[in-house]
């Protein structure tokens, strides 16, 4: 049986699974030990691997007698979803029972920062116009990045207008709720989506109060009062905006698995039985 991967991160943080895969930094492997960078593959995970802009989550696997740091997660060709970090304890396994925790901290201030792009965009369109697209984002815990079309530089004044209007959003603590639903319900509903992205038929619509709706698989706040306040603080000629949020990182970026190592693991894991 093919080995895949399934996100089940929306509303927990933890769970329980068993190792399906490992790869080191070069090759697969069966086993994992203290020192050992790496990457491991489960079922069912709550760690939400990056994508649309939204970065991975950090967090631990632990087993009876091991810990894992998980310093990213990213999507493996193949459906699958890759935990990528370094034993601190004990020697992992194929087959080994874990438990997957994200780190709450982090998690929850990436949450802010992607429902503030979500805000930021409207806010952009009210003052600037329903010409602008998003083009791109970068979202993690400290910040975003948010890239949009515009066919000249954002006044200081523009800007400041932004800022008001998104603040206001979150003062007015609007619910953020998340559904899934058939494409052309989310159309009619007038959920924007990202230009040049391939949706199936159905989609996950993100709705702040009714104000905001976009089509979204990422993971956000759960009211807009959560996000506190906005300050843009910088806007380039290449339409960039930026923003600092409060959320301090508790985890170092560790080294990535190679390309090569990537590639092993995707190979492997098309045989590989459970």
């Amino acid at each position: 049986e093919k080995i895949t991967s399934k996100f089940v991160g929306y509303d927990k943080l933890e769970s329980e699974d068993e190792v399906l895969a490992m790869a080191d930094n070069e090759k697969i492997v069966d086993t994992l030990k203290a020192g050992d960078e790496g990457t491991i593959i489960v079922n069912e995970t709550p760690f939400y691997a990056t994508m649309g802009g939204q970065k991975g989550d950090i967090g631990i696997i632990e087993t009876s007698n091991g810990k894992f740091e998980v310093y990213d997660t990213v999507k493996i060709p193949g459906g699958r979803i890759g935990h990528i970090g370094k034993v601190t304890e004990g020697t992992f396994k194929v087959s080994d029972k874990v438990k997957l925790s994200v780190d709450k901290e982090t998690r929850t201030s990436t949450c802010k920062n992607h429902t503030a792009t979500h805000l930021l965009q409207k806010s952009l369109q009210e003052v600037l116009g329903n010409h602008v697209e998003q083009a791109g984002s970068d979202v993690n815990s400290d910040r975003l990045r948010f890239d949009f079309t515009h066919d000249k530089a954002v006044t200081k004044e523009e800007l400041k207008k932004v800022e008001e209007i998104l603040n206001d959003a979150i003062m007015k603590g609007m619910d953020v709720v998340t559904k899934e639903m058939p494409i052309e319900e989310a159309k009619k509903l007038g959920a924007m989506m990202l230009f040049g992205e391939k949706y199936g038929d159905t989609v996950r619509v993100v709705n702040a109060g009714d104000w905001s709706i976009e089509f979204c698989g990422g993971t956000h706040a759960s009211n807009t009062s959560e996000l506190g306040s906005f300050k843009i603080i910088s806007e380039e000629s290449r339409k960039k905006m930026s923003e600092a949020h409060k959320g301090k990182p508790t985890w170092n970026k560790g080294k990535k698995m190679s390309d090569e190592a990537r590639r092993h693991m995707s190979e492997a894991a098309k045989n590989r039985k459970k």
